[in-house]
């Protein structure tokens, strides 16, 4: 088995040199500026035109720095910052839910897409009682199907063992984590992808792991057999619904109005 960091710089390598996915660069940037309370125009003008070509696209601006200082200003003064951060989750949807190598049986793009969308809709609904941030929740849902994206990516170039999502899973979630932490993501969101893999109580948050892997449970079992009334459960862990500290119709429920509510695209958070 090659080591850790082997893997780890590869897909810091596919992801910062090889600008796979553009707009997962630049989504850290928006994030600690959403951070910053009092964000300057200055500081949101430097990110404009730190990529001015993919912002030009994200923004269906033309390519000049005028324009991109005017949506700058748009942004600070009437947007806000949040719909910086949405159109930008929007676009990286578009880029990163592929699979070169197809080596999950049943698994497509289209079903891969769906499924971490909803996940990370799910997950938002519980930010509360998890006592994470709305967003985060979010894009913790969002990354955590993420992983098998980059297992193919990995195996392609072949920088993995073999080619079983299973036997590399904690290998490709520990690199996955430490890019993240590299590309500046926080804290919350690198440590939920570094604990994906690990025994439930062996994780730094055991009861949003928890809800996770049930609700990715549940998007699973719904896409193969392509009921969305989640009255067989069957399926679902006892022992991940007794760390949640929830009954199963707190579990259930919620995912169904998810599911109900989805219309397949991106438009919203």
């Amino acid at each position: 088995m090659k080591s850790i960091s082997h893997t780890y710089n590869r897909l810091l390598r596919l992801f910062q040199f090889e600008q796979r996915f553009p707009t997962l660069l630049i989504l850290p940037q928006v994030d600690r500026l959403i951070l910053n309370n009092d964000p300057t125009l200055g500081e949101v003008v430097n990110l404009c035109e730190s990529n001015s070509t993919l912002f030009a696209k994200l923004t269906k601006t033309q390519h000049g720095n005028e324009d991109l200082r005017q949506f700058a200003k748009d942004i600070l003064l009437k947007k806000g910052m949040s719909y910086l951060q949405s159109i930008c989750i929007r676009a990286m949807n578009q880029e990163i839910f592929v699979l070169p190598l197809g080596l999950i049986d049943g698994l497509t793009e289209t079903v891969l897409k769906r499924r971490s969308i909803i996940l990370a809709r799910y997950l938002k609904l519980f930010h509360s009682e998890l006592s994470v941030l709305p967003d985060d929740a979010y894009l913790c849902g969002l990354f955590y199907n993420f992983r098998l994206v980059c297992f193919e990516l990995l195996a392609e170039s072949e920088a993995l063992g073999s080619d079983n999502f299973e036997l590399e899973e904690e290998e490709v979630s520990c690199a996955l984590g430490a890019s993240f932490r590299n590309l500046g993501f926080n804290n919350k969101i690198c440590t939920f992808i570094e604990n994906a893999a690990k025994e439930i109580y062996s994780t730094e948050h055991p009861s949003f792991h928890a809800i996770c892997r049930i609700g990715n449970q549940m998007i699973t079992n719904s896409d193969q057999t392509g009921s969305t009334t989640f009255r067989n459960t069957s399926f679902i862990e006892p022992k991940l619904l007794e760390v949640t500290g929830l009954s199963l119709r707190e579990i259930v429920d919620p995912m169904k109005e998810v599911v109900k509510d989805f219309k397949g695209g991106t438009n919203r958070q």
